[in-house]
């Protein structure tokens, strides 16, 4: 015979009102991943080999399990398809990252949820890499307080590296507000 625990939760003009243990386990459970989540998302690591990149912020890696995981870049966007330098960054990134082994781990989650990494190839950080040769936009909504990023961008900046040689690039977040037919 199983036992339930019924909690009051509030007295109003109609009597008592109960929930259940269970149900408070719930919210407690519900609680805590709103609160812990983004910290939860930071320690997250993948080893793998790089599997397919789908442009100059996004790729996936092969793991030791055969898993493939998809892997967004932190702190930085790149050139959206058919944009200028949209190509030359997914090359980029496909020549650093393809068949090679890497390291992701998550810095925080994006606005959709997502897990944001910083990848590294040996000495190398593919985010880092993509901002010096002036291939990405430093995101500051994503990473606000990333001093490096913004000096590597401003690097590439004054050397008119990349889509920095343009008189007037149109950053990614602008571009996907736009009309492109």
């Amino acid at each position: 015979m199983a036992v339930h625990t019924r909690i009051p939760v509030a007295v109003g003009s109609g009597g008592r009102r109960f929930i259940s243990a269970w149900a408070w386990w719930g919210v407690l459970a519900g609680l805590a991943l709103l609160l812990w989540g983004p910290l939860l998302a930071r320690g997250q690591s993948y080893v793998g080999t790089g599997h397919r990149v789908l442009d100059g912020d996004t790729i996936y890696l092969l793991r030791e399990t055969g898993q493939i995981v998809r892997v967004e870049l932190y702190g930085i966007d790149a050139p959206e398809r058919g944009q200028p330098f949209a190509d030359a960054a997914a090359r980029a990134v496909r020549r650093v990252v393809f068949r090679t082994d890497v390291r992701a781990r998550a810095e925080t989650d994006g606005p959709d949820g997502r897990s944001l990494f910083v990848v590294r190839m040996d000495d190398r950080v593919l985010n880092e890499h993509l901002l010096r040769r002036g291939l990405a936009w430093w995101d500051r909504r994503q990473a606000p307080h990333a001093d490096r990023y913004r000096r590597l961008e401003q690097r590439a900046r004054a050397n008119e590296r990349g889509l920095w040689a343009q008189p007037d690039p149109v950053p990614p977040w602008t571009w996907r507000g736009r009309d492109h037919r």
